[in-house]
This record gives structure tokens, sequence and C-alpha cells, in this order.
């Protein structure tokens, strides 16, 4: 599926809060995979398509204040995962300098992406 079918089903289907579906739903409507997913809703917000959402799922934005309601939501993502890589850094202190010299660590944990 191209983001362009995402982008049609979600303007058809999905169109303001009122019509949010889940990813779940989603993906079975679509035969997505959850990563297929969020990677093509990625594209599109990053090419300046109206997507909304939330923990609820996604929906086509009708208006401004439901896009600024997922920017919120987004920004507070952020903050949530700076303070977990802050709380990380301290931990990481407690193990002393890191041994880089072999390229056997100091690689990335288990949340590489």
């Amino acid at each position: 599926m191209k983001d362009e079918q995402l982008l049609a089903y979600l303007k058809a289907n999905c169109a303001g809060r009122k019509n949010i579906r889940t990813r779940a739903q989603l993906q079975r409507s679509l035969n997505l995979s959850k990563d297929q997913l969020t990677n093509m809703v990625h594209r599109m917000r990053c090419k300046g398509m109206p997507i909304a959402g939330g923990p609820g799922g996604y929906f086509y934005a009708q208006n401004a204040g439901e896009l600024h309601a997922t920017i919120r939501w987004l920004e507070k993502m952020v903050q949530t995962l700076l303070k977990s890589i802050n709380g990380l850094v301290k931990a990481m202190e407690s193990f002393g300098p890191m041994d880089s010299g072999d390229g056997s660590s100091g690689g990335p944990g288990g949340d590489s992406p």
C-alpha cells in the first residue's frame, strides 16, 4: 500500500476525531503490520499531511485544533523519552568509562532503531 492510499482511506473513513480508528482496526482494514502503518503515518506527517491521532489511534484532521492536540501529545512523548534518556545517562555513569577500543562494547542497547 502506498502512502496516498492510506491518506485516501483516512480522508474517506476517518475524518475528524469522532471517526478515529485504532491502530489495530487500521492494520486489519488495510492489511498492514504495525511497523508499516507507523512508518507510513510518520512519512505522511513529515510531508505535511494532516494525520492526527494519539493513544486511541489515527484520523484525518479536520481543523487546526485536532492537529494541535496531536502535536501536544507528540511533544509529551518526546519529553517522556528525554527523561528516560537522562535517567539512563545517570545509570551509565555508575559503570565508569566506556571501553570502545575493540568494538565489542559501547554499541547500541536493546532499543536500536
